[in-house]
């Protein structure tokens, strides 16, 4: 058995431990940039759209809103951060605008409601 001296071990060691840093600081300089804040919005923005039931009464905003984040979430991968910013506020205007959409139609079926409630109410 060969005995391997101190300091040949030490310098293997340390030399093993630079390539592992290496290594992992190149995997997570090659990993995603990270979503700031105009993703958290635009998913908000996306979620109460939903939540206002935007996918009956708003579907073709809502599915608007929906791609335009999908196309943002790419261009961000690209790294082109610029136009995914761009993207993801146009992604939650689309979305505000499919709530507003649903909520005025959820008023005025109310509002239908209502009226019936009422002419049913003067005929007695």
């Amino acid at each position: 058995m060969k005995i391997i001296p101190f300091k040949t071990l030490k310098s293997s060691v340390l030399a093993m431990a630079l390539t592992t840093t290496a290594l992992a600081t190149l995997i997570v300089g090659c990993a995603a940039p990270q979503q700031g804040p105009a993703f958290y919005n635009a998913a908000e923005a996306i979620r109460a759209a939903q939540t206002a039931g935007a996918v009956e009464f708003a579907p073709k905003e809502f599915k608007q809103a929906n791609d335009t984040y999908r196309k943002a979430e790419a261009w961000h991968l690209k790294r082109r951060t610029e136009r995914a910013q761009k993207l993801l506020e146009l992604a939650a205007a689309q979305a505000n605008l499919a709530e507003a959409i649903s909520e005025a139609k959820h008023a005025e079926s109310s509002l239908e409601l209502l009226s019936h409630g009422l002419e049913s109410l003067n005929r007695s």
